[in-house]
């Protein structure tokens, strides 16, 4: 498993929900571990998927990056 850390632009909250709804939407699906802390959020992802979730995430001006 992968830790994706990030932090959406604006309302943190807001933003770690939209993350999740874009990943979803392109077919990941984020693990037990992911969470929402004071300053970011945490997705975690199957190794196989970490690319391609930062990448989408990326391309929607979500800041992501692997732990």
């Amino acid at each position: 498993m992968a830790r994706i850390i990030i932090k959406p632009p604006g309302d943190l909250f807001d933003g770690f929900v939209q993350a999740l709804n874009l990943l979803k939407q392109d077919g990941l699906k984020p693990v037990a571990g992911t969470k929402l802390v004071s300053r970011y959020g945490v997705i975690v992802v199957d190794d196989g998927q970490v690319r391609i979730a930062i990448d989408s995430l990326r391309a929607r001006n979500i800041q992501a990056t692997l732990d």
